[in-house]
């Protein structure tokens, strides 16, 4: 009980900052969203600015719309955009949501099964070529600069050969049944999470294959080893439950980010999800759907990082309570 206490009070004491900053970013940028509305739908009439000062609250101090800011999270008020008033936040978020989980959460389980099944058979065929060459190609693509590998993607797969669609989530106006719609939507899903488990696999790859060499370092592999055990059996009982342990973290954290999108997949897809929705408020100086957005990723990363803090002492019984 002590130990989820305390686990529970640094989450706490962890979002509270990550809001506070959520806050004070936005303020940061430069510029304000008056002056951006005002030149947006009255030619940057100063009368009209003050207007939408006044009637957001951007006229009161910082420490008071700071204070308005946490009392409003408190009770669930994510307040209401600027640049799509009168539309709350919530309701944008909602709608960004589904498609923003879609390709990220597929992306993450795919990327971390290949990369455990590629990073353990790299392991165990240590200095071959088969290992040399995984460890050589994912080095590889991982100097290569993520936006770079989306954009080759469209250009191969969408705009030379044609087979997917460059952009968008599904045909717009298209009239389906159900399982005509979900084919469209995995079909126009397929090239983003492609981009996604490209990029991501290589760093997950190389973390397991080196987990999996500093298992089979232990004395306890030696001694099982030492008494006749099959080479597969020392791994898929032994080796393999130790060496997954320290992906579990980042595979919590991983989904935990997944709220918040991939802006970059995003922006090159033009998907709508929260990333695209993100660099359009930030664009825009919208306060409030920033703020909404990274509250709810806050939220996400670390709660599934304190449910990660209770579980990881249940699966691995050497961690101390503590």
């Amino acid at each position: 009980m002590k130990y989820i206490i305390r686990r529970f009070f640094s989450a706490i004491f962890t979002l509270w900052i990550a809001l506070t900053v959520n806050f004070l970013l936005p303020r940061c940028m430069g510029g304000n969203p008056a002056d951006y509305l005002a030149s947006q739908t009255a030619m940057g009439s100063l009368e009209y600015a003050e207007l939408i000062k006044e009637q957001f609250g951007l006229d009161k101090s910082i420490f008071e719309q700071y204070f308005l800011y946490i009392k409003e999270l408190l009770q669930g008020n994510l307040g209401i955009s600027y640049t799509n008033f009168p539309i709350p936040v919530k309701d944008i978020i909602l709608e960004a949501m589904p498609w923003t989980l879609l390709i990220v959460i597929t992306s993450i389980l795919i990327s971390f099964a290949i990369a455990w099944f590629l990073g353990t058979l790299s392991a165990v065929k240590k200095g071959t070529f088969f290992d040399n060459a995984v460890v050589g190609t994912s080095f590889y693509i991982q100097s290569i600069p993520y936006f770079w590998v989306g954009m080759l993607i469209v250009m191969a797969f969408g705009y030379y050969l044609e087979w997917f669609p460059m952009g968008h989530a599904q045909e717009a106006g298209a009239t389906y049944g159900f399982w005509g719609q979900v084919a469209d939507i995995a079909y126009h899903a397929f090239l983003p999470i492609l981009s996604m488990v490209i990029v991501s696999l290589a760093g997950r790859m190389i973390m397991m294959r080196s987990n999996i060499l500093q298992v089979f370092s232990e004395d306890y592999i030696t001694l099982a080893q030492a008494k006749g055990l099959r080479k597969r059996k020392v791994l898929t009982k032994y080796a393999l439950r130790n060496a997954l342990l320290p992906s579990f973290t980042g595979l919590m954290l991983s989904l935990g980010q997944a709220v918040g999108g991939a802006i970059a997949t995003e922006l090159i897809f033009s998907y709508p999800g929260i990333g695209l929705t993100i660099m359009n408020a930030i664009l825009s100086h919208d306060y409030p759907l920033i703020q909404g957005c990274f509250a709810i990723i806050a939220i996400s990363v670390v709660s599934l990082n304190f449910i990660a803090d209770l579980i990881y002492p249940l699966i691995d019984p050497r961690v101390s309570l503590s």
